[in-house]
């Protein structure tokens, strides 16, 4: 039985063998006192034959229980995350646990769950409860901010404070609340646009720097009887993506303010960027909107069917795994649809969080140390050929196109923070169905618009209660 230790005594009353059953919770606690009880146990007013005879049984005795709290103590802690079917991380996962328990002591297994939707259901559902997981994945900003306020989410500001001089500024900014960080940083993207290198120089095209030069790389494609870019409804969450990138590049401040509430999504700004984006969607320039994002798009991307796919770089995992050879793809930033919006790109940052109720919060804590240093961080990010969160990780394991995008975005770029975390879990979680609706329906864009305000109305107006 795990968690507890059977330990032989001897009945004072006949002198019957008999056990004594030691919750391994308690021995952690106090393990003195544990011993105290013990020794209360065995001594008595015997004479000196009795009392050697329980001395010895004591001294076993002793000796089982701090074994078993050493045993206890080395148990595997338990990861759940939502990466178990496509993108499927479990292989990564398997490797990373194993490597820190030969560097620390400490490793982990995994909980996969193949959807988002049920991870979310069943790590909230756990949070509260002894069964919380060690370890679990989830989102920063304001997708961690309901747990924290419930506090359901372990503070990990002195691993931070630890390892401050590895990890910008802006990083550690989103995962605070109220001067205190919580979950580390496993690796951190990068939004763009992954093209089909093949297609560009069959066609001659090359990658588009302004709003015009990529109107014309996409009037190529269709031209050519190929779909210029991939857009889906499946999963509900892909439907942000275009969404963010017409705002952001409309005006940067405006899409941070629409983000924050300072602004109403009726605004004629914000609806200049869905006009823009419903001409792309008249145009014919995306697939079918049933396209699943990690089924159907890489094999689309690599029959050369569809020719670009806006995502996060991490998509290059989900590419080459499908079959697509890496020299294939390519990424570049979705040029300005307003050349005054200047250089702009989304971010992504994604945290591995420990429960308030870990059954083993020191031991997570140990590995979370071990995971944010350089050889842990760049261990996993190599493995998932994404960029290292901790700046002095080792990062030449990229493949040059990431490495590429990398330097791209080192010169001058602003970058933001994704909407499915940069604006309240509430309203993203309506928002995405309304962004669904307009991709099947673009017509329909003031009633949407107009639904889009009240969602968002009716949370900041209870937030400020």
């Amino acid at each position: 039985m795990k968690g507890v230790a059977w330990v032989g005594l001897s009945d004072r009353r006949g002198h019957r063998p008999s056990f004594l059953l030691l919750s391994m919770g308690t021995a952690h606690r106090s393990a003195a006192a544990a011993a105290v009880a013990l020794e209360n146990y065995f001594f008595g007013k015997e004479d000196f034959m009795q009392k050697r005879k329980r001395f010895v049984f004591f001294a076993v005795a002793v000796a089982l229980l701090l074994g078993a709290v050493g045993v206890a103590a080395a148990e595997d802690l338990v990861l759940m995350h939502d990466k178990g079917g496509n993108p499927d991380y479990r292989p990564f996962f398997d490797q990373l646990g194993a490597m820190a328990k030969s560097a620390i002591g400490v490793g982990f297994t995994q909980s996969p769950y193949p959807d988002t939707n049920t991870f979310q259901a069943t790590v909230r559902a756990a949070l509260p409860t002894n069964k919380a997981p060690d370890l679990f994945t989830w989102w920063s900003t304001y997708r961690m901010k309901d747990l924290i306020d419930a506090g359901l989410v372990a503070d990990m500001t002195s691993l931070w404070d630890k390892h401050k001089s590895e990890y910008p500024q802006g990083l550690r900014d989103a995962f605070t609340f109220n001067g205190k960080v919580y979950g580390l940083a496993d690796v951190v993207e990068y939004w763009g646009v992954w093209y089909n290198k093949d297609v560009f120089a069959k066609l001659n095209l090359k990658v588009p720097t302004t709003w015009a030069e990529f109107l014309n790389v996409c009037d190529t494609l269709k031209a050519n009887g190929i779909t210029p870019m991939e857009q889906t409804v499946n999963g509900r969450w892909p439907t942000f993506i275009l969404f963010e990138e017409m705002v952001a590049r409309q005006d940067p401040q405006l899409y941070v303010d629409l983000c924050a509430g300072k602004v109403k999504y009726s605004d004629p700004r914000v609806k200049k960027a869905f006009s823009v984006w419903a001409n792309l969607i008249g145009k014919g320039y995306f697939t079918d909107p049933s396209t699943d994002l990690f089924s159907d798009a890489p094999r689309l991307f690599n029959e050369g069917k569809v020719a670009m796919i806006p995502c996060g770089s991490w998509y290059l995992t989900t590419l080459t795994t499908a079959g697509v050879p890496e020299s294939k793809a390519d990424i570049f930033v979705m040029p300005p649809v307003n050349p005054a919006a200047g250089k702009v790109v989304i971010m992504e940052a994604s945290p591995i969080v420990i429960s308030a109720k870990a059954p083993n919060l020191m031991d997570a804590m140990k590995v979370a140390d071990w995971w944010m240093g350089p050889e842990g961080n760049a261990a996993f990010a190599k493995m998932l050929n994404q960029y290292p969160a901790n700046a002095k990780a080792d990062a030449s394991f990229l493949p040059a196109s990431k490495v590429n995008f990398a330097k791209t975005i080192k010169s001058g770029y602003r970058v933001l923070n994704r909407y499915w975390e940069a604006t309240p879990t509430p309203i993203c979680e309506k928002a995405v169905d309304k962004f669904a609706e307009f991709i099947l329906n673009p017509g329909n864009v003031d009633q949407i618009l107009n639904d889009l305000d009240k969602i968002a109305d009716d949370y900041w107006s209870a937030a400020k209660k």
